[in-house]
């Protein structure tokens, strides 16, 4: 896969191509030099941002790269004719107006100033984040790319606590300082493939490409431990900052990008419920069916290595899914194997996922397996015996 399908990527290629036009502005000959091993690339998407920086004009790949070809022999011609070098701006309003007429009043801009515009449109301007349009643009990319690549990506809502009483308590100049600061520590902590934008007001998001709920839960933990510790100094008198946080993944929560907005919304919901400073992932297992007591013995194997791996002890058990007791962690997302004895026949085996763990001790832990729904035969067996339970 080309780095260039990566949303993340684009920022860098836009800025390669920048410097390759502002490193010869009035040599099209030199200017092309510089831009070929990035046409060697990629040439479709190459060409079609080259025009727009030259021309602003936005045409498909198809046509940027018909359009392109035709100004690299026009410059070749215009230097021929003027006996003198002649840069690619200048070619390309000339070829755009009279070769093939889109332009009417073409107005040149430099490329630095050029630069310094694209980014305002990009970025915030407070925070030096993305802006919510840009990274709504590449969140939606990104979830494309993990469709079709069959990868996880985990979404991160990030919402300081009581802002307001910053605000109202000490102004909006120390409010803005503390949205910079909080802004710093995300870039500074996120990884390069990693995006992050401020959302709106006090709230911001972060997005991990190719990174399951397990790992992300542990980069996130890192920033938001970063973000409660932070604290700004105004007037001799320390502000102390407080951050909530909720994520989900894709595709384990949800299969659209908007159903991962709304997980993520919701384990913010819940985290801000819970009290200030709080991080919660979301979980699909929140009593969906009804829980019945079930203090058994199962037996848990791992569905990679077809091997037992641990002895536990059940606590209760739904037709959706089974709460345990275990003294081992296992990851969010992780697929196991269970065998859970039902009756007093031979045991009956599913197979279940992860959603929620809770650490009550060093080796203490409660596990919420949500069962596949594929699995019909089985959980149709757990559902008839828990009838029978009621029944009695």
């Amino acid at each position: 896969m080309s780095s260039f399908n990566h949303p993340s990527s684009f920022s860098n290629l836009q800025q390669d191509i920048l410097s390759s036009l502002s490193s010869a502005p009035g040599d099209s000959k030199t200017q092309c030099q510089h831009l070929q091993p990035l046409l060697k690339k990629k040439k479709k998407e190459v060409c079609k941002i080259i025009l727009y920086n030259l021309v602003q004009l936005n045409f498909t790949q198809d046509n940027s790269c018909e359009h392109w070809d035709a100004i690299v022999q026009h410059a070749q011609k215009l230097q021929t004719t003027l006996k003198r070098k002649v840069g690619l701006a200048t070619v390309a309003c000339d070829y755009f107006s009279t070769i093939n007429p889109c332009l009417d009043n073409p107005k040149l801009i430099e490329f630095a100033r050029l630069e310094e515009t694209l980014k305002s449109a990009h970025h915030d301007f407070l925070t030096g984040l993305l802006s919510r349009e840009a990274f709504q643009n590449f969140f939606e990319q990104e979830i494309s790319r993990a469709t079709r690549h069959g990868q996880n990506t985990t979404l991160v809502f990030f919402d300081l606590d009581k802002f307001k009483t910053i605000n109202d308590t000490h102004g909006h100049l120390i409010g803005d300082k503390v949205l910079k600061q909080v802004g710093k520590i995300i870039l500074d902590s996120k990884r390069k493939e990693d995006m992050a934008c401020r959302f709106g007001g006090d709230e911001f998001l972060l997005l991990l490409p190719e990174t399951s709920k397990s790992m992300a839960i542990r980069v996130s933990k890192k920033i938001h431990k970063q973000l409660n510790n932070l604290t700004i100094v105004h007037e001799e008198q320390p502000i102390h900052v407080r951050c909530s946080g909720g994520l989900a993944s894709f595709p384990l929560d949800s299969n659209t990008g908007r159903g991962i907005m709304d997980c993520a919304d919701q384990a913010l919901y819940q985290a801000k419920s819970r009290g200030t400073h709080q991080l919660i992932h979301y979980a699909k297992e929140k009593r969906t069916y009804s829980r019945n007591d079930f203090e058994k013995s199962i037996c848990i194997y791992s569905t990679e290595k077809k091997k037992n791996i641990n002895n536990s002890k059940a606590k209760n058990i739904s037709e959706g899914g089974l709460l345990i007791s275990s003294d081992t962690a296992y990851s969010i997302g992780t697929h196991l194997e269970l065998e859970i004895p039902l009756q007093d026949a031979s045991p009956l085996t599913v197979t279940g996922s992860v959603v929620r763990i809770e650490q009550f001790g060093p080796r203490n832990f409660d596990l919420a397996l949500c069962f596949f729904l594929s699995d019909g035969s089985a959980t149709k067996a757990i559902a008839d015996y828990i009838l029978q339970k009621r029944a009695r």
